[in-house]
């Protein structure tokens, strides 16, 4: 008798355990952690942008203040690279946390928050787009220095 009735615990602690993944908890971390990613690849564009300000400024210049000027956009552009493409995996992480609470919400027959987690993960779907998206401006940008440094040194 003492084993079913450890066995009914455990089965109601892990249906409980299943249930409350559905809960408002873990879609308020879920929220959290796709709006930061969000924030941060905002800021992301936001210095891609001052990058690209400085194919201007580098037009502008002369000689080793040019070149100068290209190079550690150069370095500023690869450190932004290395930053971005660790936002992508960030962005898959979020998508994973949506379909799993999409899935114990269809479990709980929750079919409408199992919607909207299902809309949460088109969004993260977008966010990793705009990730990849940025990280080919970036190699874009990045190749107009390099043969802006080309044309002017060699």
């Amino acid at each position: 008798m003492m084993k079913y009735s450890v066995l009914i615990i455990l089965f109601l602690l892990t249906s409980t355990a299943q249930a409350s993944y559905c809960s408002g908890k873990n879609w308020q971390d879920a929220y959290q952690l796709y709006t930061h990613n969000i924030d941060l690849l905002n800021d992301h564009i936001d210095r891609y942008n001052v990058l690209l300000d400085k194919v201007n400024l580098s037009k502008v210049g002369k000689g080793e203040q040019r070149f100068r000027v290209e190079k550690l956009a150069i370095e500023e552009l690869e450190q932004l690279n290395v930053e971005v493409e660790s936002l992508e995996s960030k962005f898959n992480k979020v998508k994973q946390l949506w379909l799993l609470i999409s899935d114990n919400c269809l479990y709980d027959d929750e079919l409408d928050y199992n919607n909207k987690a299902l809309e949460n993960v088109r969004g993260a779907d977008i966010g990793r787009k705009e990730v990849n998206d940025l990280l080919s401006r970036i190699e874009i940008l990045r190749s107009r220095f390099f043969q802006a440094i080309k044309l002017t040194h060699y």
